[in-house]
């Protein structure tokens, strides 16, 4: 059981070790820890405490830093990337001025310098998550390029093209992408091989009925899409089969 001195002096131990108590104290501490080697002990308890406080401080620091460089790095990297877009966009703007015609395909190569950036200039500007928001970003850019490419092509086909590439997109990359941060609230919970296919079908459904619009009539078309349908149905079915057991 510790006695009054060592209370007062283990009280006193934190000034001690941060050298702002007075020197007839630490005259006194030095004489109480000669003697008594609990309050010893207490003192390198202290001191590692305070070490290690001292690590994680600095230790923060240094990822702090690190963390601004990447951001400056990264800020002046997709600048001089994006410049560098900036050069064929210029040539063609030039170009479509000088000859007299209308900006139709100077629009196509800027909707395909975005496509081009969602794969470049994204990945480097993201601190985190790169690869979710590179995929939203080329997604987005693509159907941006097929909708331009049908505007100035004048043809009816933008919504079958881009229900078609959306769908393709979502069966190869949504398996990778629902695992993302930003998604995890979100399927946090949920069996996500079931909503990917649940996603795949409601993607493939809405690209048959475009198509079937599209060509004017069901047929052959919906004959496929409900084939398909029923597969997926029956997969499911079993996949929820396999949980509740």
């Amino acid at each position: 059981m510790m006695n009054k001195e060592c209370e007062i002096v283990r009280d006193i131990l934190p000034l001690y070790v941060d050298s702002v108590c007075s020197a007839s104290s630490r005259e006194i501490i030095d004489e109480h820890l000669k003697t008594c080697p609990d309050c010893a002990a207490y003192l390198e308890d202290i001191r590692a405490s305070e070490a290690e406080s001292a690590l994680k401080n600095e230790k923060s620091l240094v990822i702090r830093d690190q963390a601004r460089r990447f951001k400056r790095r990264s800020a002046a990297t997709g600048s001089m990337i994006s410049a560098l877009f900036m050069i064929p966009i210029l040539i063609c703007l030039i170009v479509n001025l000088t000859s007299g015609r209308t900006l139709d395909w100077f629009y196509i190569v800027v909707a395909a310098m975005l496509v081009v950036a969602s794969l470049t200039v994204v990945p480097v500007m993201v601190p985190e998550n790169k690869l979710f928001w590179t995929l939203c970003a080329f997604c987005g850019s693509l159907v941006i390029l097929l909708a331009v490419c049908a505007l100035y092509t004048r043809g009816d086909w933008f919504f079958v093209a881009a229900s078609a590439s959306i769908f393709g997109l979502a069966v190869i990359f949504l398996p990778f992408a629902i695992k993302a941060k930003p998604l995890r609230p979100w399927v946090e919970g949920h069996n996500k091989a079931l909503l990917v296919l649940a996603v795949d079908f409601i993607l493939f459904g809405n690209m048959m009925n475009v198509i079937s619009l599209h060509q004017k009539g069901l047929g052959f078309t919906m004959l496929i899409s409900l084939l398909v349908i029923a597969a997926l149905g029956s997969l499911v079915a079993n996949v929820m089969m396999k949980n509740r057991r």
